[in-house]
């Protein structure tokens, strides 16, 4: 009895985790109401991240506890950056120029507002986003999920990118690839391994 019960379980997992959280279109959740840069501007900041000292602000529609929220963010954060650069996560802490001479500030300098589902949103080419970076703000707006087991805060690294230097309109996203995360569902977020 108990194989059969494993097996059903097994089988269940594969199949969330071969869904792409790329297409979320389809799920049938309604998105959150419209985000720009003016709106996240207006929010209030005043959580901030362990290691990197980013400001946060948490949705109150978000499920996870606000310390979870805060290790993640930072542990992603340190994760990306010790992949897309030599120098590593020591880079959080320090101004950084781009090959493009455009002046990254620290961490620290970033907003992330994190609010529980996909939402509407006006950037180049999505009117959907599960994430988006707002140059002019230094802003990044992240959704915790997309759809049950999809991974948590799935485009987090992806923004992180955009912040870093990849392009909006993508042409040089093979340069951070690697590095901005997986573009399908993870199976430790199906089982609510982080």
């Amino acid at each position: 009895m108990a194989m059969k019960y494993l097996s059903v379980l097994v089988v269940s997992i594969l199949f969330l985790a071969s869904v792409s959280c790329d297409s979320l279109d389809d799920t049938g959740i309604e998105p959150d109401p419209l985000i720009t840069g003016e709106i996240a501007d207006a929010e209030t900041y005043d959580l901030v991240t362990p290691v990197y000292g980013m400001q946060v602000s948490v949705d109150n529609g978000v499920n996870r506890n606000t310390q979870d929220v805060l290790d993640i963010l930072d542990r992603r954060a340190e994760q990306f950056l010790d992949c897309q650069f030599a120098e590593g996560s020591q880079l959080g802490f320090d101004e950084v120029m781009l090959s493009s001479g455009t002046i990254v500030p620290p961490l620290s300098d970033l907003r992330v507002l994190v609010v529980p589902i996909r939402f509407k949103c006006d950037v180049p080419g999505a009117s959907v986003c599960n994430g988006a970076y707002f140059g002019g703000f230094d802003i990044i707006v992240v959704a915790e999920g997309g759809f049950p087991g999809c991974e948590v805060f799935l485009p987090w690294k992806h923004e992180l990118g955009h912040r870093y230097g990849m392009d909006a309109n993508h042409t040089n996203q093979s340069e951070f690839q690697s590095c901005i995360g997986p573009s399908n569902c993870d199976i430790g977020d199906v089982i609510g391994i982080d």
